[in-house]
C-alpha cells in the first residue's frame, strides 16, 4: 500500500471528528512517530510502499483515533517541558498548563530544598523539577500503583533519582518536611461531566480528574492539613486550580493562616496556579 493511499483514507476517516488541521496534525504525529521520518520527509515520500505489518500498525492506531482515544495514549508517549514521557490510562496526560506550573517553580532558584509532589501521576511535575535543578530533592507520591510504576519508569527515561511514595494524601501521615510542596489535584466535579470531551471521560483516569463527595476544595484542604506538620518554616505551596474556584482556595488558604497568597493566570487568561509562600 502506497502512503498516500492511507493518508487519504485517515484524513478521510478522521475529519468528522477532528477539524481539517487537527486531522492533519494527528497524521503526521501517528507517521513521524511509525515511519520514522520527519514530516517534510513524509510530505515528498507519499509514493513510498508501506509493508503489510506497517499497514497493519497504522490502522490499529487509526482505529483508535477513531474511538476518540488521545493520540498520546495511542503513542504511548509524550513531550513535557522539552522532555520525553511515557503515558498510558493509568495517569492523565501532561497538560500545558502544568508546564507553566513548573516554569514558576524554576524562575526561584530551588538549590538543595526538598520538594514533595503530590498526585503525580505520570511524575511530569517531578521529573521536570529533578531535570532542571540537579541539587534539589524531589519525591513523587500518588495513590495508584500503575502510576507510580510509570513514573519510575519516566524518571529513568529522563536519567533522574526520585523518591516515590505510593499513598492516598487523604490519610497520608509523615514525619519528613519540605521546603516546597506541589500539587495539581483532582478538582472536577461529576456535573461538569457533560461538559467534558469524550476523550477525556472515555480514556483519562477518573481517579486523577474528580473529587469525591462533590467538594471542589476536598485535596486542597487534606494537602494543607498535611502541610501543617510536613513544611517547613518559610516553605512554599504550588498548586494548580480550576479558576472557578479560585475565591474559595483563596479563603480556604487564609483561614488556614497563610497570609502571603498569590492567583496567577495561565497563557489562556484564566486563573491557574495559587502560590502559597
Amino acid at each position: 500500500m502506497k502512503l498516500a493511499s492511507f493518508k487519504k483514507e485517515f484524513l478521510e476517516s478522521i475529519t468528522p471528528l477532528y477539524n481539517k488541521d487537527e486531522a492533519s496534525s494527528l497524521y503526521y504525529m501517528l507517521c513521524e512517530e511509525y515511519l520514522a521520518l520527519s514530516k517534510s520527509k513524509l510530505i515528498i515520500a507519499e509514493d513510498m510502499d508501506l509493508t503489510i505489518e506497517k499497514t497493519n500498525h497504522l490502522y490499529s492506531c487509526l482505529d483508535r483515533l477513531k474511538k476518540h482515544e488521545p493520540i498520546q495514549y495511542v503513542l504511548g508517549k509524550t513531550k513535557f517541558c522539552n522532555l520525553n514521557f511515557f503515558v498510558n490510562e493509568s495517569v492523565l496526560i501532561p497538560r500545558p498548563e502544568t508546564e507553566e506550573l513548573v516554569n514558576i517553580i524554576l524562575k526561584n532558584e530551588l538549590g538543595n530544598k526538598t520538594v514533595l509532589d503530590i498526585g503525580s501521576g505520570s511524575g511530569c511535575i517531578a521529573v521536570s523539577l529533578a531535570k532542571y535543578s540537579t541539587k534539589t530533592s524531589v519525591t513523587a507520591l500518588d495513590i495508584c500503583k500503575d502510576a507510580i510504576e510509570l513514573s519510575q519508569r519516566n524518571a529513568k527515561e529522563n536519567d533522574v533519582n526520585l523518591e516515590f511514595i505510593n499513598a492516598d494524601i487523604l490519610n497520608y501521615k509523615s514525619d519528613k518536611k519540605y521546603d516546597i510542596i506541589v500539587s495539581n489535584p483532582p478538582y472536577v466535579l461529576e456535573l461538569e461531566k457533560k461538559h467534558m470531551s469524550k476523550n477525556v471521560l472515555d480514556y483519562e483516569p477518573e481517579l486523577a480528574l474528580f473529587v469525591k463527595n462533590d467538594d471542589p476544595l476536598q485535596f486542597y484542604k487534606a494537602i494543607l492539613d498535611f502541610a501543617k506538620n510536613s513544611l517547613n518554616k518559610n516553605g512554599e505551596i504550588y498548586f494548580e486550580i480550576n479558576e472557578s474556584y479560585k475565591d474559595e482556595i483563596m479563603e480556604l488558604v487564609n483561614n488556614y493562616g497563610y497570609s502571603n497568597v498569590d492567583c496567577k493566570l495561565d497563557v489562556f487568561g484564566k486563573y491557574r496556579f495559587c502560590i502559597i509562600f
